[in-house]
């Protein structure tokens, strides 16, 4: 019963997480298609160029939430842990945010109770940005890219 509190708490920063990044994704995808169909007109080179750029941007500010919350669950009592180490710091909880995101896995440094929970979602938002981002990508290059 004493680790409920922790789990609440990963509970709650996976969610707040999870949904900014979602909210962002969609937000920046609904503005790169909307500039680049008002600038139908431009160069597809540049096009895709700026929307491989857009999205690969979108996934590091993602990576960046995460690893905030990473930063910050970590630093709450009953939360858990990640062994091999007694304290992450902030370049730390990046690195795993972007394994967890990337869904690398992890190596020597393994969550450790509660916040497992944040590991496994993280895994599963970034594969879904990514094949969203992947999805975005290609309908770009199907509008822009004309056959010569």
């Amino acid at each position: 019963m004493g680790d409920l509190p922790g789990y609440v708490v990963v509970i709650l920063g996976t969610l707040v997480a999870a949904m900014l990044c979602v909210l962002m994704h969609y937000e920046g995808l609904y503005r790169m298609g909307r500039r680049f169909r008002a600038g139908a007109n431009s160069a597809g080179r540049r096009q895709m160029l700026l929307a491989i750029l857009g999205v690969l941007a979108l996934h590091m500010a993602e990576i960046w939430i995460f690893g905030v919350a990473w930063w910050t669950l970590l630093h709450f009592p009953d939360a858990g842990s990640i062994s091999g180490n007694a304290h992450v710091q902030w370049h730390g909880a990046l690195f795993l945010s972007a394994l967890a995101f990337t869904s690398l896995g992890f190596d020597a440094w393994v969550p450790v109770g509660a916040i497992r929970i944040l590991a496994g979602v993280e895994a599963l938002i970034g594969l879904v940005l990514v094949a969203w981002s992947a999805s975005f990508a290609f309908l770009q290059m199907q509008r822009h890219w004309k056959q010569d």
